[in-house]
């Protein structure tokens, strides 16, 4: 029987993140019902469901078994409690708002949250290879000025455990602004001086793993400014690299005798779409990501995974404490 799912919101990310996935789902998942605060929908939404502008009277007249709440940070505050209110399971975006997060955790509501970086192609790749064992143990982990904020932190905790959801024992930070140089950006604007806000962190796992997290807010778009990595250093063998695939990834193991090897990461496409991450082992053990949704993009299969685990599976793995941990990591420690 196909799951029922209820959409709150229809604006870029309901139309060009989730519609494309949940339709190559749609043999698993029915679109039953669309909220929006204006009662009508977009003409790019092509969804063959009623529109409401009420939450509950959506729900109250379509039954669904699951809502995907998509809007803006800034007001989901104004509709939270009405979502909370159906009880029916839901998921939503990622915030910065501790406020929204300690709602739904009061409430103990059934609720997801669509962290989707950590489950990137290439993130999951990395997964898949450190579960291997070949890394050995993983001593630390490391954003070096790649991933923003909490999407970073949730990268770094997935690498260091079976579990998403990991917790930080210890957190030491240290921030401060420096006034940037004349420059012109990546985007080719020139771009006058500003005070650029660094922060690093040290941190310490309950598994006792060590964190390093260091970002810029401006960092991203420095021309000059060539290195931006996620860094896992093990026992055994170390990664280094992006979590896009345009940004490569560099990893070496040793072999049972001791032996460094330099280990050849290998994407296959298909009809121009990306299928499948591998790479082989010194031992001849192939280790491989496979592209089980079709031809989307690295954003979109991440989220597709997340829907496959919560929507599907009724997985709701990616759960508001995980998130709170994300934020943690990214806006504590002192």
């Amino acid at each position: 029987m196909k799951k029922r799912v209820g959409l709150i919101g229809a604006g870029n990310r309901t139309i060009n993140y989730n519609l494309p996935i949940l339709k190559l789902m749609s043999d698993e998942l029915e679109i039953v019902g669309v909220t929006t605060k204006s009662g009508t929908m977009h003409r790019r939404m092509d969804v063959d469901a009623p529109v409401f502008d009420s939450i509950t009277k959506m729900v109250a007249e379509t039954k669904p078994d699951v809502l995907i709440v998509s809007i803006k940070s800034s007001k989901m505050s104004e509709v939270l409690d009405e979502v909370i209110g159906t009880s029916v399971p839901f998921l939503i975006e990622t915030t910065d708002n501790y406020s929204i997060y300690n709602k739904i955790i009061e409430s103990d509501a059934k609720a997801g949250v669509l962290e989707q970086w950590p489950f990137l192609p290439m993130e999951q790749f990395k997964k898949k290879l450190l579960d291997s064992g070949a890394l050995g143990q993983v001593l630390s982990v490391e954003n070096d000025y790649r991933t923003y904020d909490y999407h970073g932190a949730a990268q770094l905790r997935n690498y260091v455990s079976g579990e998403v959801s990991p917790k930080i024992i210890s957190l030491k930070s240290v921030e401060n602004n420096y006034r940037s140089e004349y420059y012109v950006d990546k985007e080719g604007e020139f771009k006058m001086p500003a005070l650029e806000k660094v922060k690093a962190k040290v941190g310490l796992f309950e598994n006792g793993t060590m964190l390093i997290y260091k970002f810029s807010d401006r960092h991203k778009n420095m021309p000059f400014r060539k290195f931006r990595s996620l860094k896992v250093a093990g026992s055994k063998g170390s990664i280094i690299g992006d979590c896009l695939l345009d940004g490569g990834c560099e990893i070496s193991v040793l072999d049972d005798e001791g032996v460094s090897h330099d280990v050849e990461v290998l994407y296959r496409y298909r009809d121009g779409h990306l299928s499948a991450i591998s790479c082989t082992l010194p031992d001849g053990k192939v280790v491989e990501w496979k592209n089980k949704f079709g031809d989307l993009s690295e954003h979109q299969l991440a989220t597709a995974h997340l829907f496959q685990e919560m929507l599907i599976n009724d997985n709701f793995f990616y759960s508001v404490d995980s998130a709170m941990q994300d934020m943690v990591v990214s806006y504590a420690g002192g």
